[in-house]
């Protein structure tokens, strides 16, 4: 608004009441522009900018009701009070429906229209309040977010070191797999949020690791079952590790039910075929792949040719056919000259 109270637009075929409501508004503070037609409003509400517009319902050519709904729709923000006949009433209640503020029967003392203008001017006060205040909100809620986003990739970044760490044969492993795991999940077709969360939890798929002792995850020859079972205890209490700081169950349950197998004969759940999460299934080949490609103190690496024949040897039974076939060929296009 402008140092005036506010700028308000009239809308009457008669000369004398735009002259009576011009000279009332104007000495109360408020800037005044009359019209006689709708027409003439629409050109008038296009070239400046105005707080309220008091119209006639009855006018030649175009009537009020049609003038509502025209500056509803063009000048949303403008403040419509409908000015009416007595025997006119029910239709001014009916602008009120289309989205008049108000409505004055005329004949109408000047008192009226001084108490309409300011109630007007009230509602648009209180409407750019809310305004600015949802504004407030949506911009705390954006730096609440991003700083809690930093704080998430912070910790994740502290796991994955603390896995490099822990394990060092296994150093740079999370992102390896993150980033195959990633292309695969674009090449199933699955949404941006998917790819997203499957990159999320290929990143921590193995914080679990955390919790396994040293001695056994370092251990030279092959595990004893009751070792295999210890360690496969501890790298399911995963949950236990990211529920405080990931509030998102569909990243989880691809990491929880990455060891699951195919044909049902995997951890923690027994899954099977497609009960298994695809998040999990994709995050499963690439995590295998890059295992086999690096070795393990029980093992020697072998050669990516080698790890691509193993999952598609293991399709069908660990692996998910589909899953095998898609990475296979990334391998072929992409991966193998990463």
């Amino acid at each position: 608004m402008s140092k005036n109270k506010g700028r308000i637009l009239v809308v009457d075929d008669e000369i004398y009441i735009q002259e009576i409501m011009k000279d009332t508004l104007q000495d109360a503070g408020f800037e005044c522009v009359t019209v006689d037609n709708a027409e003439s409003a629409l050109l008038a509400l296009a070239s400046d900018n105005f707080d309220l517009a008091f119209t006639d319902i009855r006018m030649p050519g175009k009537q009020g009701t049609e003038l509502l709904r025209d500056i509803k729709s063009s000048f949303p923000n403008v403040v419509v009070i409908m000015i009416t006949a007595v025997d006119s009433a029910g239709t001014a209640i009916e602008s009120i429906r289309m989205g008049a503020y108000d409505y004055i029967i005329k004949p109408f003392n000047l008192d009226q229209i001084l108490i309409a203008a300011e109630r007007g001017l009230d509602k648009i006060r209180l409407e750019n309040a809310n305004r600015e205040y949802q504004r407030y909100l949506e911009q705390i809620a954006e730096e609440r977010a991003a700083e809690t986003r930093r704080l998430f990739y912070s910790m994740t970044q502290t796991f994955i070191r603390l896995l490099d760490l822990k394990a060092p044969f296994n150093e740079g492993h999370a992102l390896r797999v993150a980033e195959k795991s990633r292309y695969v999940a674009r090449e199933l077709r699955m949404t941006e949020d998917g790819v997203r969360k499957v990159y999320l939890a290929a990143l921590l798929h193995d914080v679990g690791m955390i919790l396994v002792e040293d001695v056994l995850l370092n251990k030279q020859g092959a595990l004893t079952p009751d070792e295999q079972h210890h360690m496969q205890s501890r790298a399911t209490r995963i949950e236990e590790v990211l529920k405080p700081v990931l509030d998102d169950n569909e990243v989880l349950k691809f990491i929880r039910h990455n060891h699951e197998h195919y044909d049902g004969t995997g951890y923690p759940a027994g899954l099977k075929g497609n009960l298994i999460p695809l998040g999990a299934r994709v995050i499963s080949v690439a995590e295998a792949f890059d295992a086999i490609i690096s070795g393990r103190p029980y093992r020697l690496p072998r050669s990516p040719q080698e790890a691509i024949k193993e999952l598609a040897r293991c399709s069908q039974s660990q692996f998910d056919p589909q899953v095998v076939t898609i990475f296979a060929d990334l391998y072929d296009r992409i991966f193998r000259n990463q």
